[in-house]
């Protein structure tokens, strides 16, 4: 496939920022610095810290500028673009049993079916990546410019169990694959989605062992469940976890997180909240998860959650909302997260005896009613739950950031938070997934 010329598409602008002055605007594509083509975020910045630069630019409206510009080492042009990758993302090449764009349902805009695996994106995002699709010349920048931490998902370090839930032979080599980025004094943080009798039982030992021997390189490790869809016509069959074997998983993480803990000093290894929903079992306190390093990953989320609200309702305690303020919410969640919010409101009814609160589970029709987390909402789904459920005259209802993508404020389903203000007779504000903001929020404490 032809390689993509590079070119860095601006999305802001600071004010007052060297761009400003230079007369840069968004829509304005960066072609070359200093005479080179910059084909991500990382050759940008190395390129930007330059004293002297020159900046080709293509502007919005065709001119070609070439400017030269003399600054501090440590001054940057100011400007942000619209991705961290000028050159088109690294695709993935491999076959998971468990993809979950392959379980996107049809017609959805094409951003939707991307399957990246790009080792710079997982560098300066976080994203996880598989490492089977890297050159000798990704391996050699890696080296060369020490990109550090890498995420990684591993799933499984049995080398047939992998090949298998990759679909790619190329899927055995991991562990050689990790012995060489430790070699180089990289850090990565790795994960292991988990398929029922396919990589738990005997195999997630194998592997939480395995990946344990690279610690201190391995700065983390998540065990998430398998996401399924409604959408898994002609893939192959897969299952979630029943409560015993998530049960039996959690008893291998912690009999690991033991170990560690003793030979280490760190858990290292830590189950996702869902595998605690799942097997019905009592979340451990937010400390055990030491610095949440995995959060992203859905590890830590509630009790962490949790444990801002609980202080932040003590801190606040007696408080009444100022006048005007509403008194009356309703929290919008998935049905998995709509238990724990009904514990949090049992413990605010007594503290805030004014507060109205009502827990508002929206059941997913879009992925299909297997899909239980927040974060996969609609804005179709939330409309019909709403449409179809009483709610007191006047209330608020409340929208966790999460189910917003990026900066777009739209939803899975291509709804805006606009469209959906539209169509509901009832307010509607989008909060950060913080228990202290919530509590500040109900309220009327949040800073406008």
């Amino acid at each position: 496939m032809r390689k993509k010329k590079p070119v860095a598409v601006i999305a802001s602008v600071a004010p007052r920022s060297l761009a400003d002055r230079l007369g840069l605007q968004p829509g304005d594509r960066i072609v070359k610095l200093n005479r080179k083509e910059i084909p991500d975020l990382i050759a940008y910045q190395l390129a930007e810290a330059e004293d002297n630069l020159l900046v080709e630019v293509e502007k919005a409206n065709g001119e070609y500028w070439e400017l030269e510009v003399e600054k501090e080492e440590a001054e940057g042009l100011g400007v942000t673009f619209t991705t961290a990758v000028f050159d088109g993302i690294k695709p993935c090449r491999n076959r998971c049993l468990f993809c979950f764009v392959d379980q996107m349902p049809r017609g959805q805009r094409p951003s939707l079916y991307i399957k990246d695996d790009d080792y710079r994106l997982s560098f300066l995002q976080g994203s996880y990546i598989t490492l089977t699709n890297l050159t000798a010349a990704d391996w050699q920048r890696i080296r060369r410019l020490h990109l550090s931490p890498l995420y990684i998902s591993v799933h499984a370090t049995d080398p047939e169990v992998r090949k298998k839930l990759l679909g790619n032979e190329r899927a055995g080599e991991v562990l050689a694959q990790l012995h060489q980025l430790a070699a180089w004094g990289c850090h990565f943080h790795a994960q292991a989605v988990l398929c029922p009798e396919l990589n738990d039982g005997s195999v997630l030992a194998r592997t939480i062992t395995d990946l344990g021997d690279f610690w201190p390189n391995l700065r983390s490790l998540a065990i998430v469940p398998v996401g399924l869809t409604g959408h898994r016509a002609h893939l192959p069959p897969l299952r979630k976890f029943q409560p015993e074997e998530a049960k039996a998983v959690l008893q291998t993480v912690h009999r690991a997180q033991a170990r560690f803990l003793a030979a280490y000093g760190t858990r290292l290894v830590f189950a996702a909240d869902e595998f605690y929903l799942q097997a019905k079992e009592v979340f451990p306190p937010v400390e055990a998860y030491e610095d949440l390093l995995q959060l992203e990953n859905g590890i830590g989320l509630w009790p962490l959650f949790k444990a801002q609200f609980l202080h932040a309702l003590a801190k606040l305690r007696g408080e009444r909302p100022p006048e005007g303020k509403p008194s009356s919410f309703a929290v919008i969640t998935g049905t998995d997260a709509a238990k724990l919010w009904e514990e949090l409101r049992r413990v605010t009814g007594p503290i805030l005896p004014w507060l109205k609160l009502q827990i508002l589970p929206v059941t997913n029709s879009f992925f299909g009613p297997e899909v239980t987390v927040t974060g996969l909402l609609t804005g179709v789904d939330i409309r019909q739950a709403v449409s179809q459920t009483p709610l007191r005259p006047g209330t608020h209802l409340l929208l966790p950031n999460v189910i917003l993508r990026h900066q777009e404020n739209l939803f899975l389903d291509g709804m805006t938070i606009d469209q959906l203000r539209a169509e509901l007779p009832y307010p509607v504000k989008v909060i950060g997934v913080n228990g202290e903001e919530v509590v500040k929020t109900l309220l009327g404490l949040e800073e406008e």
